[in-house]
């Protein structure tokens, strides 16, 4: 155990200096506490404590770069702002009293050159910490919210950017989407200030940009994809206005601003996107992938067609995650620490049957040094990383932009369709909403891997799918 000691009483201490790059913000000299009178009693101690030991730490370290962030050439009066609250409300916390605050306010301003009480030439920080050490919070209020901290707002709140488990890919488009509209306003405009005008000069800014890589280098961007990343800054937006305080009566400018553009796809139901492999394209497909293809990529395509699970959550499953003995085999869809679900829906059992139980099964004996079932694939964006090398295999097979390997879901949906299956089993099987009718309608997980397994089984053509009524028909059926 780090930073643990025992004493000349015999008792167990954990006993650490405060970092030097802290000691700014943490002023006592070392944290210090009893663990315990035995070894025991300080293993049982110590992990909590450790813990909260470091967490001090690390919110001193991201309130020290907040401060140096806020006092830097890029910061926003807002940032500045609220780092100049924070100096005061240390001063008060310390037991300063109006007059020490006051004359605090006067020795930092006299470092400035003064134009009556105010000083000139002095940084955003220190200008807002004079006037809030002399007026305090009540009556010297903070800036108006502008763009950019709106946008700073959003990505510390909504999209959690300082979590390791948030998507980098996400955080990053908001932030694209949104300098750039601040680019072509030509400021970081207030959010009470941006009018309808600038809002359709960022959208004609974004229609008139073209394509730099992909498919189609060259041309201009599609008006889907600047319906989606006016949809970012209509979010952005809402969120500011609600997180800030702001009047209800505060228009969004970024609100339904028409795109002129009609963009190929536009209008289409996501189904309609995405069409079904056909027979001869996955067959040919398979065929490819299992004999060119690594043998961890050849056990994913067998999986993912045989389950209709999303490509990201085959890729994402844990060894712990797969069951492949007892009456019903399935995989477990939970989110873990290197993929999060699209949907509260798609947390799910989903049975192994056939050729994706042989696949699990074999899965399970690959070589591997972590938990996750496919050790190449199984980390951050390694879902895009196994798309990208099925998508060659299908390329060499078919041209059609609707064929893509999301496209065996679609295959799943029609299987589970000819079958008969009924709807609330193929959303159980496929992640879909339930659209009402409840997690709980076949009791509890048992009976619904039982019934899915049933239905996939059926689906897929294999023994064991026929429902007992429909043996006894087939039976009377063969005596006629």
């Amino acid at each position: 155990m780090k930073h643990v000691e025992q004493t000349r009483s015999g008792s167990w201490q954990y006993r650490r200096r405060v970092p030097k790059d802290v000691s700014g913000v943490i002023t006592k000299r070392e944290f210090k506490r009893k663990l315990g009178d035995s070894q025991r009693e300080a293993l049982a101690a110590y992990p909590q404590y450790h813990a909260q030991v470091e967490r001090e730490i690390e919110a001193a370290k991201k309130r020290i770069a907040g401060a140096v962030a806020a006092s830097g050439p890029g910061a926003s009066e807002r940032e500045a702002y609220a780092e100049a609250l924070r100096r005061r409300a240390d001063l008060v916390a310390k037991g300063a009293t109006a007059d020490a605050l006051e004359i605090a306010a006067d020795s930092l301003a006299d470092s400035f050159p003064q134009e009556g009480y105010e000083p000139i030439g002095a940084p955003p920080v220190d200008r807002h910490t004079v006037n809030l050490l002399r007026l305090g919070p009540e009556r010297y209020r903070p800036p108006e919210p502008t763009l950019g901290d709106a946008l700073r707002l959003y990505l510390k709140e909504h999209l959690k950017a300082d979590s390791p488990e948030t998507d980098s890919r996400v955080t990053g488009l908001a932030t694209r989407v949104v300098e750039a509209a601040i680019a072509a306003i030509g400021r970081d405009p207030l959010l009470t200030a941006i009018t309808r005008e600038e809002a359709r000069a960022v959208r004609d800014h974004m229609l008139d940009r073209v394509k730099a890589t992909g498919r189609g280098a060259g041309g201009k961007v599609s008006a889907a994809t600047v319906s989606r990343e006016l949809a970012i800054l209509s979010a952005v937006v809402n969120f500011a206005k609600v997180e800030f305080g702001m009047p209800d009566t505060m228009p969004n400018p970024f609100s339904r601003l028409p795109v002129a553009r009609v963009a190929k796809g536009q209008g289409q139901k996501a189904s309609e996107k995405r069409d079904p492999l056909p027979p001869a394209v996955l067959t040919k497909t398979r065929a490819r992938v299992l004999a060119n293809a690594a043998p961890e990529l050849a056990l994913i395509w067998r999986m993912v067609e045989g389950t209709g699970c999303r490509l990201a959550e085959v890729t994402g499953l844990r060894v712990e995650d797969v069951v492949t003995d007892g009456d019903f085999p399935h995989i477990r869809i939970e989110p873990n620490a290197l993929r999060t679900l699209k949907t509260t829906s798609s947390r799910r059992r989903v049975p192994l049957v056939g050729d994706a139980l042989k696949a699990a099964q074999e899965a399970l004996k690959l070589a591997r040094a972590g938990v996750m079932l496919f050790p190449t694939y199984g980390r951050k964006r390694g879902s895009d990383a196994a798309s990208a090398a099925l998508m060659k295999h299908l390329r060499q097979v078919s041209a059609d932009e609707k064929h893509v390997i999301h496209s065996l879901r679609h295959n799943m949906k029609d299987r589970l369709i000819l079958a008969e299956v009924s709807s609330l089993d193929q959303n159980l099987i496929l992640g879909h909403a339930l659209g009402g009718v409840g997690d709980r309608v076949y009791g509890g997980d048992v009976a619904k891997l039982r019934q899915t397994t049933k239905a996939l089984r059926k689906a897929l053509g294999l023994p064991g799918g026929e429902t007992d009524i429909e043996r006894e028909a087939a039976a009377l059926r063969a005596v006629v």
